[in-house]
This record gives C-alpha cells, structure tokens and sequence, in this order.
C-alpha cells in the first residue's frame, strides 16, 4: 500500500506520520515548516508526507508539491488529515480530493480538544455526507491511531464526491472534460480544478487544448460574472462548496456545552501576548530569557565542566597515550592531532550544552502556539519595513539555520516578495555564528554575555528590517502584500515532540559543524604548519598568514586588520563554524585574543561575522532556490557591503563613547 498524507498547516498531519511510520519530520505552530515530501515505511507499506496546504489549486511553490504529487506519484490512496476544531475551513481542501475520486480516508484529528470545547463530531453522519470513511483520532493522546493503523490495511473504493456548480459551470464542465479525456485523473475534477485555475494541471495540456480550455474559461468567467452568481468562477466554486460545509457541519458537529473553555482561555492570553505593546515587550523578555539561560547561567556552567574536562584531563591523557605509541613531542602528528583536530573540534563540543538547552527552550514554546502569535504581533510592524507577514517564518527559522530558512520561502507566492526575504534571510544569526559570539563576549563581556549575544541578533533583525524598507522602495517596490497565517490554539507541548524536535536540531548542529570542523581545521593547521619557506615555520610565514595578509587592510578601517582575524573571516565563508575554529588554532587560547583584540574591536569582528557573507552552503541554496547566479551574486555583494558599512559605524561610534 502506498498513501499520500495531506491537510492543511497546523492540523497535526507530521505528528499523525511520526505514529504510523516511527519517523520523524518536523512539527511546528504555522506554515512552512514541511516544505517538502517526506517517505516513511509503516506495517501496511509507504506514506508520502506532504507539505500542509489549503488547497489543491496552488498558491505557492510548497502547495505545488500536493498538486504535482498527485498528478505524478503513483498511490493507493489518500489519507486527509482534517482539524476537528476548525472543520469549516479544513473540509474545503477535503471536498477537492474526494472530487479527485480516489480511495480517501479522512481522519479527523484533535477530538479531544474538540470535546474539551464542548462539541463532538457525528461520525456517522459525516462519514455519509462525504461518503468516505472518517476516522476520529488524537495524536496528542496516540487515542485512535491503531484502528486508524489496521483500516489503513484495507483500501476501500469509494465514488467521486460530486456537487452542483450551477447550470453556468456545469456547462463548462461537460465542456472541459471531453477535451482532457487523456489524463489519468478523474475528467471532472481536472475540469474544475481548471477552471479554478490550476496551474499545474494546466501546463500538462497540450498546446492546442490549452487555447481551448483558455476559451471555455473566459467565457464561462463571462457569464458567471454576467449572471451576478459571483465576481469570479473561482468565487462561485468556493460559494457551492461553502453551502455545502455549512450544511454538512450544522449536522455533524454536535454542541455538548455552551461554554467553550478552551476559546475562551486563547482569548484572554491573546490580549495580552498579541498585544502591540506589551505583546512585543513579553517578546523580548522571552527571548532574554532564552539567551540568559543558554549563555549566562546554566549552558554556560555545563559548557564550562566540558572545557575543564577537555582541557586538564582528556588533552593531557591523549598526549601521553600518543607519546606512549612512539609519536614526537614535537612531531608533526603530535601538533596535528592536538593543536589542529582537539583544538578546533573540541572547541565546538564546548558549545554542545548551549545548543541543546536553546534548541530545547525553542522547541517548548513553538509547542506552544506561542510563536505564531509572535508573527500575527509582528506582522503589523514588520509591514510598515515593506515586508509581508509570511516572510516572518523563513526570518525565525534562520535563528536555527540560513539554509533551511531559504527552503521555507516557497510558501511565499509572489516572487518578488519571495526574493527580497531571501536576500536579507542571511542577517539572521544562525547557531553557526554563536561559537564566535560566546567565545568574544566570554573574554571581553563576562558579565554581560546574555546581554552582548542577543545585540547581535537584535543587530541582525533591524538590519534586515532596514535592508527590506529600502529593497521595497526601490527594486521590490511593486511586490504584493497579503498575509493568512494559521494560528492553532495553546497546547502543552508533547514531551516526545520536543524531546525528537531537540535531538534532530543538536545532532544536525553536531553532524554539520562536526564535518566542516574536521576537515577545515585540518587544512587550517597544514596552511598554518606550511609556508613558501617548508613545514613548521612560524605562523607569521605561513600560506594561512599569506591569505589573512592579502585581506587584512580591507578591515582596518573596522578594528581587526591582522592576518589572523581576516583569515578567520575567509575561512568562515565555508562554514561560519570555522570562525570559532579558526581563532582557537591560530591563537592558541582565550590569553592570546584578549592581547589581540579590545571590547570595540571584538564587538566589530562580532557584528562583521554575524552580516557578512553567507556560508557556502546558504549560497547553494539561494543558487537552487531562485535558479539565478545573478541574483546570487547580487546577494553576496549585498550582504557584504552592508556588513562593511553597519561595522565601520558601529566601530567608530564605539571608539567615540569608550
């Protein structure tokens, strides 16, 4: 058996697929967060994971994927995964599957929150009105998930749903279907998926069909418009459909108590979270507390036992083990290993406490819900800098990777709007960039850590605020501007959710700064033992100190023109976890930069780390994602310059005030 599991954002659909397949794919409180298909083996076959959608009719690159797959993927069935507590607006997406005509099962998720807020669905009723097997289930409580598990064994051949569009549409229909008989999917629904305007399915026609449909539906829009039925065919396909939603949920859902407890919680915590000013000063307080968490108090202990560990117990026993197995003290394998690949790697293994509890923090609260209503908060302002609130998703996921961020922007419709939050996504500090942070504010700003670090994401916000009001009053100026966001409502979030979500986020961190760590101190150590002169020389003729020397009078001006911090700087356009690595083996320690670099200067190499270029990988990302090298170019250039400029500011304010 193989199955396509679709429903709209925010309905539990990947927490559905984690049960039935042992998998895991990201849960997260709104859209973008699948962006692509997922495959998981479960005891009856395959399920197809696919990104949340409201329609079949795509309005963006990730609603495509639904579109194309169910074109293109060869499948016994569908599994839809319908929201009990929102049933009006989930079943507008089920009514155009079941029209699709192939083996549905409907399951209706969240029949415990739907209890809880006094209603409960008629599962017999509604499983008529559909005429498809609905399934009640809860995710959160796993209640249901085996009788879902054994049904899925069996696929049940079900007939077309088919309603009434009117005699205007009708026509159309009966019109459209002869012309499209060669498809594989069901003729009716392509016809009103056509008229709804499809694109997807419009491109499978040919040429000379294409002009045939084209003029069915210019005509038919005509006469829709002509008739006063609606001001669009769109519109008067979403009318019948609503009368019907309306009729199906008045006698399926039933209303057990007149006080729905739970709307009423969301409401009062509403006022005060969404609130445009309390709501943003609640905000910032959260995420102090993050930083304060992970930075100033308990990552910081944790990371600290780590370094002591590595540094008096774990360095001392391998250099004697090694000088047990016959290796020079002041051998090239004995530097390599210690100096090079201890050094950089064990820096990064320093941080792993960090990361775990600000992954572990953020996945609690995007548990929550909270965080979706950080982006209805935020939409207001984020508006008056030219920005749409959709753009909100890929700029907090950027706080975790840029790489990922990129990806999300597919659910972004309007191109133009899609390429100005790709060009300032990059300004967002990712975990890559919090070794460098931690390491500086550690040495020059012990007791304001928490403090200094969140500056830079504070920094890195108003500059790609300020980046997106200038784009969007020059280049972006004509870009659309419309926001739908899904807002679930608060829930406490599931232990196994949070635990999985953490561990994927730490083990990605370990397994990326890992891989680009080992080799890239690896190399850094054979430019920095090598030089045009032989092997061992001193750092100061090294082919690493040739490379920093070239770049290092373009940064004077920003307060760290040595070799050194601009090869850290060159190297990092790797990966920006080769900053951190960088300085840890040139300098050799925490005493050598503190001698090197000043609170103004640390500060400016901060901020200069946290604009500048994106890593290798966010480049190959932005290339595949916008299909253009020159709008990549652009993005390199863009980033580059606003780094030198923000950085040269702050630097010479800095010196004026200190």
């Amino acid at each position: 058996m193989r199955y396509l599991l679709i429903g709209n954002p925010n309905v539990g659909k990947s927490s559905v697929f984690n049960l039935l397949t042992n998998s895991y794919a990201h849960v997260g409180n709104y859209g973008g967060i699948t962006v692509e298909s997922k495959l998981g083996k479960f005891i009856h076959g395959e399920i197809i994971d696919l990104p949340g959608t409201y329609s079949v009719c795509p309005n963006s690159e990730d609603e495509g994927i639904v579109t194309y797959s169910l074109i293109n993927e060869k499948y016994d069935g569908l599994i839809d995964i319908v929201d009990s507590t929102h049933l009006k607006r989930n079943l507008h997406l089920t009514i155009q599957l079941l029209e699709l005509g192939v083996p549905t099962f409907i399951v209706a998720n969240m029949t415990d929150e739907l209890e809880y807020s006094g209603r409960k669905l008629d599962i017999s009723k509604l499983s008529n009105y559909l005429k498809s097997p609905v399934i009640p289930i809860s995710a959160k409580t796993k209640s249901g998930i085996e009788d879902l598990k054994s049904r899925l064994s069996k696929v049940v051949s079900s007939e077309a749903l088919q309603l009434y569009y009117g005699n205007i549409i009708e026509l159309a229909i009966n019109k459209i279907m002869p012309i499209i008989d060669k498809l594989h999917l069901n003729p009716r629904f392509v016809a009103i998926q056509l008229l709804e305007g499809n694109t997807e399915l419009f491109k499978n026609l040919e040429k000379g069909k294409q002009d045939e449909v084209k003029k069915i539906m210019s005509d038919t829009e005509t006469e829709v418009i002509k008739s006063g039925t609606a001001l669009s065919v769109k519109g008067a396909i979403f009318n019948t459909r609503r009368e019907f939603i309306d009729k199906v949920v008045k006698e399926s859902l039933l209303v057990t108590s007149n006080k729905n407890h739970k709307k009423l919680l969301n409401h009062k915590i509403d006022r005060i979270v969404t609130h445009p000013f309390f709501g943003l000063i609640i905000f910032l307080l959260v995420m102090f507390s993050i930083y304060f968490l992970t930075f100033d108090f308990l990552g910081t202990i944790l990371s600290d036992y780590i370094d002591v560990f590595l540094t008096d117990y774990f360095s001392p026993f391998l250099k004697s083990l090694l000088l047990n197995m016959g290796l020079s003290e002041t051998g090239i394998f004995m530097s390599l290993i210690l100096d090079g690949i201890v050094a950089g790697v064990g820096g990064v293994v320093v941080f792993i406490p960090q990361m775990t509890i600000l992954f572990l923090i953020l996945a609690v609260i995007e548990g929550t819900g909270y965080m979706a209503r950080v982006a209805i908060m935020l939409d207001t302002l984020l508006s008056k800098f030219g920005l749409n609130g959709k753009s909100i998703v890929p700029l907090v996921t950027g706080i975790g990777c840029n790489v990922p961020a990129i990806m999300a922007t597919r659910t972004i419709a309007d191109k133009k709007e899609r390429n100005l939050t790709i060009l300032i996504t990059p300004f967002m500090s990712c975990s890559a960039r919090i070794p460098v942070y931690a390491l500086l504010a550690s040495i020059f700003f012990e007791k304001h850590q928490a403090l200094v670090i969140i500056s830079m994401y504070v920094i890195g916000t108003i500059v790609a605020l300020l980046a997106a009001k200038l784009l969007s009053l020059s280049i972006f100026k004509d870009k659309a501007n419309n926001f739908i966001l899904e807002i679930p409502p608060y829930r406490i979030p599931a232990f196994k959710n949070v635990y999985r979500h953490t561990k994927m986020m730490v083990k990605d961190f370990i397994e990326k700064a890992g891989k680009f760590i080992l080799l890239g101190t690896v190399v850094l150590w054979f430019l920095q033992y090598l030089g045009p002169n032989g092997s061992n020389v001193n750092p100061e003729e090294s082919f690493l100190a040739l490379i920093g020397n070239f770049f290092a009078p373009l940064f004077i001006p920003l307060g760290f023109g040595s070799w050194e911090a601009s090869s850290s700087l060159v190297v990092g356009f790797l990966a920006k976890e080769l900053i951190y690595s960088n300085m840890i083996v040139i300098y050799g320690g925490e005493s050598a930069i503190s001698g090197v670099f000043n609170p103004v200067s640390a500060y400016s190499f901060m901020v200069f780390s946290l604009l500048y270029l994106p890593c290798l990988a966010t480049v190959g990302t932005i290339h595949q994602e916008t299909k253009s090298t020159k709008f990549t170019l652009i993005t390199l250039l863009f980033t580059f310059t606003v780094a030198y400029i923000v950085t040269l500011i702050i630097y010479n304010i800095g010196n004026l005030l200190f």
